[in-house]
């Protein structure tokens, strides 16, 4: 009987083992519904509701400048080019030319007609998102299509339908043809301006012919560039679990508890650059012609080099970044010692020159140039990203993992910022409301404060728990003594690494070049709370970035490099848990803070969890653990004369055993009330005796075998 239950479960199961071996391979260059390589031509719909039933639910009675009533908007052939150039001229059309490297040609045209929706005759026409439906039927009307440029339904259909996610997808014809795409771009419709989406199916039959994918967006106020490839992208890399890059919203699931700026192809509204990330054209295949590495720059020597590195392993030295937009040259560092139950991390690095230096338009900060000109322009210099997870690119389950994995590392750092109080009026581009921020340089926190290009959580209603709607936008920098600064989450200048500004970041400094701590976390509560594959703890690594140099062409001279332990200027470190390896500087230490240095632990302000710790705890309420800095086994601190380590609001210092802290006879080791070193087994700690005794006596300083 044993023998025949076991011959039993065998045959249930197989089919279910035979489905697993057979599921096919996908490859993210492949793209999700759409191929995101080869020339795809898209058919352009304008669209303008007469609202005859309820005038009153007209948004634009009146029409706009740019899009006058009952005509084409004024920016109608600024979208798309119907034929390939050699420089793209339409906006669109250009910036995937950008992006892609010429790897992706994205043209169209448009019906040379605005079409007019009746309330009366399509008592639909309030849902929004079914207005590609309407816009077809009443487009029927006219017997055939006409484009602005002559073109035919052949024009529209060079890609197969039926491409499967991950799969290579088919060019030619249909047979019946069908459009490959139909896009619709209303004037005043149930849209917004700003919103809109896209799907894998059709808004119906239009002259005979159906559609592969569909989208629709609201055109009210300008043409609706980052809605519009915001939603097209998804068609390219995947589903709501890849935005990022400013284009994240509270809902999703996502790898970390605030919602991130930044740049990335799944950018939306709050993109401080226009144009893609690296990561992103890692993703999509994208790479110069005759390129050999995946991940590429150039030696000294003006060789490709593969610099996708390991610091750690070896992989250190001067590299040459050219412009990224227009070489493709990047940095990836692996952030080591992270466990491999845990989401791994890389750093990457980009080059941009900006739009006025490389002609890419979309090399600019969002809203720079527009209106009053309030955007401080980009300069030249490196801008810095966290790579969290989202590493599968081949696999048979490319399409799945969370939101905002792509974290800014910004040349300003962090800090634990937080509001003014008061709101500004009138502010520019748009002359809208601000409620101003401060930015206290004695609250530094490169480890889990926040930064400029991400939208910091609070506790508003005064609950205990966080969410992520609970955020308030970066806006106007306050900063005691200067004067403020707008609109400063668009990016900033001073954001990027440059000769003129911050030049290195490493361990010891502020931006950092450690891990990002992760909360696995969707609008209201934590998924795994801290465990899972949640990165918990803060690895001090020693890799240090320095631009050296950059010369007349843009070229910047990078140095990558391993063991930089020496700290130099005033920290304050605040995390859950940070652990310090047995890494060795030029002094042969760990850790050196230097003469007149002071370093601090302290306990984080901005918050890292969404439930408030320690209720009780004094200078709450708290959304943060107590800092605890573990100093490992072969490891050594080392503080030169008139330098300070302060421990503050219940941190603790852990020394374990084979650990080692050596004090200077004129540095300072400060334990206030509520904080304690801990020794562990054979740990030394090389003080005058002076000092260990009053800590012993206050109960601060306390050994376990």
């Amino acid at each position: 009987m044993r023998i025949l239950r076991i011959l039993f479960l065998a045959l249930t199961y197989l089919p279910l083992f035979t489905a697993a071996q057979e599921r096919p391979m996908q490859e993210s260059k492949n793209g999700w519904y759409l191929s995101p390589h080869g020339t795809i031509r898209i058919l352009l719909l304008f669209v303008e509701v007469e609202y005859d039933v309820n005038r009153e639910k007209d948004p634009r009675p009146d029409g706009a400048d740019h899009w006058p009533k009952g005509q084409l908007p004024v920016w109608k052939d600024n979208v798309f080019d119907p034929q390939v150039l050699p420089v793209q001229q339409a906006m669109v059309s250009r910036y995937y030319q950008d992006i892609s490297l010429g790897n992706f040609t994205v043209l169209g045209d448009y019906v040379d007609e605005v079409i007019h929706v009746k309330e009366s005759e399509y008592p639909g026409v309030s849902n929004a998102h079914g207005i590609g439906r309407f816009a077809v039927d009443e487009l029927n009307k006219r017997g055939s299509l006409k484009t602005h440029h002559g073109l035919s339904i052949a024009d529209f259909d060079l890609w197969k339908d039926g491409g499967k996610q991950g799969l290579p997808k088919e060019r030619g014809s249909d047979d019946p043809h069908q459009y490959d795409h139909i896009m619709v771009i209303t004037r005043n419709s149930g849209l917004p301006h700003g919103t809109g989406s896209t799907d894998g199916g059709s808004p119906g039959k239009l002259f005979g012919y159906g559609a592969d994918t569909q989208s629709r967006f609201g055109g009210n106020n300008a043409l609706p560039f980052e809605i519009l490839k915001h939603e097209f992208n998804h068609l390219l890399i995947g589903g709501n679990n890849f935005h990022s890059g400013g284009g994240n919203a509270s809902q999703f699931e996502s790898y970390q508890l605030c919602l991130q700026g930044g740049w990335s192809m799944m950018g939306a509204n709050g993109s401080s650059l226009l144009t893609c990330s690296a990561w992103d054209r890692d993703r999509m295949g994208w790479r110069p012609e005759g390129a050999t590495y995946r991940i590429r720059a150039r030696s000294m020597g003006g060789h490709e080099v593969d610099t996708d590195l390991d610091p750690v392993n070896g992989d250190t030295g001067i590299f040459v970044l050219r412009d990224f937009v227009t070489s493709g040259d990047a940095l990836r560092i692996r952030l080591p010692d992270l466990p491999e139950s845990g989401y791994q991390q890389w750093l990457w690095v980009e080059n941009h020159q900006g739009s006025h230096r490389n002609g890419s338009p979309t090399d600019q900060f969002h809203w720079e140039g527009f209106g009053e000109n309030c955007i401080t322009p980009i300069e030249p210099g490196l801008f810095l990203q966290i790579q969290i997870d989202r590493e599968e690119r081949t696999g048979t389950n490319i399409f799945s993992g969370s939101a905002d994995y792509l974290r800014p590392v910004l040349a300003n750092g962090s800090h634990d910022l937080y509001l003014r109080g008061d709101t500004i009026s009138w502010v520019c581009p748009f002359g809208g409301r601000s409620f101003p921020y401060v930015l206290d340089p004695e609250l530094a926190n490169p480890f889990t404060g926040n930064h400029e290009q991400e939208l910091p959580v609070v506790d508003r209603n005064g609950d205990g728990k966080l969410e992520r709607g609970e955020h308030f936008p970066i806006g106007t920098r306050s900063v005691k003594g200067l004067e403020v600064v707008h609109n400063v989450g668009f990016g900033r200048p001073e954001h990027a690494m440059r000769m003129n500004g911050v030049r290195k970041i490493g361990m010891c400094t502020n931006p950092s070049t450690a891990n990002a701590l992760t909360l696995l976390s969707t609008n209201k509560r934590e998924i795994q709370g801290v465990g899972g594959p949640n990165v918990r703890v803060i690895h001090l690594n020693g890799i240090a970035i320095e631009l050296q140099a950059m010369d007349a062409k843009g070229d910047a001279h990078v140095r990558i490099s391993t063991n930089d332990t020496r700290m130099a200027s005033d920290q304050r470190w605040c995390a859950d848990s940070i652990v310090l390896p047995p890494l060795r500087g030029v002094d042969g230490h760990s850790l050196t803070v230097a003469a007149g240095v002071r370093l601090r632990l302290d306990r984080s302000r901005a918050a890292t969890r969404m439930t408030q710790v320690d209720p009780d705890a004094q200078g709450g309420p708290w959304f943060s653990e107590a800092t605890r800095l573990t100093i490992t086994s072969g490891a050594s601190v080392f503080l030169e004369d008139r330098s300070e380590l302060v421990l503050e609001n219940g941190s603790e210092l852990h020394l374990l055993a084979g650990s080692r802290l050596i004090l200077r006879p004129t540095a300072k080791l400060l334990s206030e009330p509520g904080t304690r070193i801990v020794q562990h087994g054979n740990c030394c700690i090389e003080a005058r005796n002076k000092v260990l005794r009053k800590l012993r006596k206050q109960g601060r300083l306390v050994k376990i075998p």
